[in-house]
């Protein structure tokens, strides 16, 4: 298994070309994010929908506009945080050469089991929170996780979990190579900030699932 660990943006948009599962940029985040997230997540949040690269900006403020509360978007952090996120989206489209990606912002995680994504990239970031939990394929027991079994014979070693730290840009490959991960337990009853975005026609498919009594099937 290979991680692309990086301080460089051009190397997560080469990613798709790199052999690796995982690629991370590290960051530091920026000052006044505590506070302004706290407050965010006293209430739930889910906000789903599509960014365009070129308008990534006000996409990302019209979808947060009746979900964040006026003092918060009053805040001088509010349009640092809109920023940074519109940055991350551009990063993505070009990632997958798109115009557009679909963007989902939420406070409720409950990935409790390892788990590998059914797409071929996609993007996390948590803002807030425990970051999420990977471990390197030396540590699972694959056979056990394709089996359906429980996390406690999943993973063979569990002083290998590695954790992403908040602020921190990761783009994890999916499908059968693809790395196991899962929320940590920290933030699975615990509100958080996670951005998650997805190729363009996930949400498309997602949508178009849907069944009747209007919940989707799985994917």
């Amino acid at each position: 298994m290979t991680v692309l660990e990086t301080k460089n943006l051009r190397d997560l948009i080469a990613f798709k070309h790199h052999e690796g599962q995982l690629a991370i940029l590290e960051r530091k985040p920026l000052g006044g994010g505590d506070d302004f997230f706290k407050k965010l997540s006293e209430r739930p949040l889910n906000v789903i929908g599509i960014v365009g690269k070129k308008t990534s900006v006000e996409d990302i403020r019209a979808l947060l506009e009746d979900e964040i509360s006026e003092d918060l978007k009053l805040s001088d952090f509010y349009m640092q945080w809109v920023i940074d996120m519109a940055e991350v989206c551009n990063v993505f489209c070009e990632t997958l050469a798109t115009k557009t990606v679909g963007f989902c912002l939420a406070t409720k995680r409950s990935c409790q089991r390892y788990h590998i994504d059914n797409v071929p990239l996609r993007l996390l970031v948590t803002y807030y929170g425990k970051g999420t939990e990977w471990v390197p394929d030396s540590a699972v027991d694959r056979l056990a996780y394709d089996s359906g079994m429980p996390n406690d014979k999943i993973l063979t070693n569990y002083s290998a979990r590695k954790f992403l730290n908040a602020w921190d840009i990761a783009i994890f490959r999916g499908g059968p190579d693809g790395l196991l991960h899962r929320t940590p337990d920290a933030a699975l009853n615990t509100p958080s900030i996670l951005l998650r975005l997805d190729h363009e026609v996930f949400w498309d498919a997602v949508f178009g699932n849907k069944q009747e009594d209007g919940f989707s099937k799985p994917l």
